[in-house]
């Protein structure tokens, strides 16, 4: 008893099933035709030698990788017949850091300082 062992048959997994190159590049076509192309939100002009937003420029392509990561992702799964949920930004509702005071009918605000004693500094 003590020498014996379980033997655990070896796990044969199928290939997952890949995008052909003709369904990256179609998927990637309509994804950029639709940030840059004909109708698309942004247009491609030449770099000229006074531009400086160079900040700008990085953090669109960036926004434009992660985007297409998000894409290929999502075909991905959806080829493999995986269920991915979009997350959510906050499972329950926070309430109001401030309150606003109501305004009176006049048009006044319903407290009013009369005096500099009233006054109060608030840091």
């Amino acid at each position: 008893m003590f020498g014996r062992r379980r033997r655990v048959a070896p796990v044969i997994q199928a290939p997952a099933p890949e995008a052909t190159d003709e369904q990256v590049l179609e998927l990637l076509t309509s994804a950029l035709g639709e940030l840059v192309g004909a109708h698309g939100a942004w247009t491609l002009v030449p770099r000229r030698d006074d531009d400086t937003d160079v900040f700008f420029h990085d953090l669109k392509s960036q926004e434009i990788a992660a985007t297409l990561t998000g894409l290929l992702s999502r075909q991905k799964a959806d080829l493999r017949g995986e269920r991915t949920a979009e997350p959510h930004a906050l499972p329950w509702t926070p309430s109001p850091i401030t309150t606003w005071a109501d305004v009176e009918p006049t048009g006044k605000a319903p407290v009013e300082l009369r005096t500099a004693a009233d006054a109060r500094l608030v840091a």
